[in-house]
């Protein structure tokens, strides 16, 4: 399945980009396929990943003073054939070639 991920720390200014990058260390210290993006990051994973990974992007934004988050967790799960990230886009890719 496909998710994405959205941590926010509350109260600590306008820029996060300091907040987001130590997010998105524990995403790669994960070692799941992930893709970011300006507003959040999509990761496949399992049903079994997602509270752990989820705590841990927590617990590093508590370590550096951050005492409110927001998260935001959206779940794409397809049980009928393989999902992943990059078939979703080249599924994508071959739809829009047929419209030209």
């Amino acid at each position: 399945m496909i998710i994405e991920l959205i941590v926010i720390p509350i109260g600590k200014g306008v820029s996060l980009s300091e907040y987001v990058a130590d997010v998105m260390k524990v995403i790669e210290a994960s070692g799941l396929p992930y893709e970011t993006h300006s507003m959040g990051t999509n990761i496949e994973c399992g049903w079994e990943d997602i509270t752990p990974l989820v705590k841990r992007c927590h617990d590093a934004l508590k370590a550096k003073g951050v005492e409110r988050i927001s998260t935001t967790v959206r779940i794409s799960e397809r049980t009928d054939k393989p999902y992943t990230m990059s078939g979703k886009m080249e599924s994508l890719s071959e739809k829009l070639k047929g419209d030209e």
